[in-house]
């Protein structure tokens, strides 16, 4: 597991971060989100949320290049998950950070 999803995992077991469309809905409402994150192969409907969610500026949307399996893994998960809410602002931006670093190591190899 790579450090971007190591920091999802923390925020799960700190109880910092909500898993799926509703849920992330729900705590948005309620301004209890830092930022929003997508699966790279979420489905157009839970994009079509996930924007409408942000629209409002409530928190930013960051689509990263993993799957609904990697987030679901390092949420402590069973199932995909397609969308997760981080809830705490500095592992919302060291997730941020280390995704998009993450990314460029992957766009470098190819």
């Amino acid at each position: 597991m790579d450090k971007a999803l190591r920091y999802l995992g923390l925020a799960a077991r700190a109880g910092r971060l909500t898993v799926g469309a509703e849920e992330c809905a729900r705590s948005l409402r309620e301004r209890k989100g830092r930022l929003l994150v997508a699966a790279a192969d979420a489905g157009d409907n839970a994009l079509r949320q996930a924007m409408t969610m942000t629209a409002g500026g409530a928190c930013p949307l960051l689509r990263t290049g993993y799957t609904k399996g990697q987030l679901a893994q390092a949420a402590g998960r069973g199932s995909p998950v397609a969308l997760v809410l981080i809830g705490d602002e500095g592992l919302a931006k060291a997730f941020a950070a280390a995704a998009n670093m993450d990314r460029g190591e992957q766009e470098e190899r190819q």
